[in-house]
């Protein structure tokens, strides 16, 4: 173990990877679309019976859809075709990606890019973990006046980071992180940038509150929130899903409304950040079957929420 794990950490062995998944990338690209799709739900049917991450989904699937069964088992077995079908096109990073959401993205309301962009304060794009969110981040550079700026984690090995933040930038879409992330983020808003944050990812605090996902409160973050408090930038949320031809469709919602709650200041934040939350969860029951259910989105305190939780100002633990 400890000489696979040694030399997959490599850059030696890094390059040589990275090199055989550019390759299968744009094997799979060349093929018919048919083909594609049918390669994707060969693997999902490996996934679904090797048991791939299976109690984190069904725990997820429980909480999403309580005292439902029936639908738990269907979203379960249609989820792991979609999960075989986006494991092939994330692969499309490593190279021909801006190839592919030429041909099979369609978009939606992207006029309301346009009138956010009038604003002059920047666009928050809420971005999370349906269809493909790299398929997402790459139609959208088109429809902006600048890259994209998304806010991230650090991958590793390193050769794989460099090699996803290669692909991304080859899109249009650059990457931020920790401890720059808030000032890289009001830096490009203020140039009337589009800065994207996930906004369905555990984070705990003091950035992240407890909001209700699917009923539990749940660590969020309220970077969005307080990037719009303190730029005026207009928040537009992405929903991106498969159809079942196997093209894409990007769908962006109008800025969505601030609600004010003055010398409120925190509460005014979580109220913000639980409405940008329950979007994100009408679009999971919309497409459940392509959310990412293999994440371990329920972590730290589920407990009920307290009175005035959301009025205590955050304290990191």
């Amino acid at each position: 173990m400890g000489f696979w794990s040694k030399n997959l950490g490599s850059s030696l062995m890094g390059k040589m990877i990275v090199i055989i998944l550019r390759l299968i990338a744009y094997a799979y690209y060349f093929l018919p679309r048919y083909l594609q799709l049918k390669l994707g739900n060969a693997l999902g049917w490996l996934l679904y019976f090797s048991g791939y991450r299976s109690r984190v989904i069904q725990e997820n699937l429980v909480r999403a859809f309580p005292d439902q069964p029936a639908k738990q088992k269907e979203v379960f077995q249609k989820f792991h075709f979609h999960l075989g079908n986006l494991f092939l096109e994330i692969l499309l990073v490593f190279g021909p990606m801006k190839s592919f959401v030429k041909r099979y993205v369609e978009v939606i309301g992207a006029e309301h890019i346009q009138e956010a962009q009038k604003k002059g304060k920047g666009i928050i794009l809420q971005a999370n973990h349906l269809g493909n969110w790299e398929v997402s981040g790459a139609t959208l550079f088109p429809y902006l006046e600048q890259e994209v700026l998304m806010v991230t984690k650090l991958l590793k090995p390193k050769w794989l980071h460099d090699a996803f933040e290669a692909g991304r930038l080859r899109c249009g879409v650059k990457a931020t992180y920790e401890p720059k992330t808030m000032k890289d983020a009001l830096r490009h808003l203020k140039n009337n940038g589009a800065v994207g944050v996930v906004s369905d990812q555990y984070l705990g605090p003091p950035v992240g509150v407890r909001i209700p996902f699917f009923g539990v409160p749940v660590g969020t973050s309220t970077l969005a929130a307080i990037l719009a408090k303190r730029t005026g930038a207009q928040v537009i949320s992405v929903f991106c899903y498969r159809k079942s031809d196997g093209r894409f469709v990007v769908e962006l919602s109008t800025s969505m409304e601030w609600e004010n709650y003055s010398g409120q200041s925190h509460y005014e934040i979580v109220k913000n950040t639980q409405n940008y939350t329950q979007f994100v969860e009408q679009c999971v029951y919309r497409c459940p079957e392509q959310w990412l259910w293999t994440h371990k989105r329920f972590k730290g305190d589920l407990s009920p929420l307290k009175e005035d939780e959301w009025m205590q100002p955050r304290v990191r633990k």
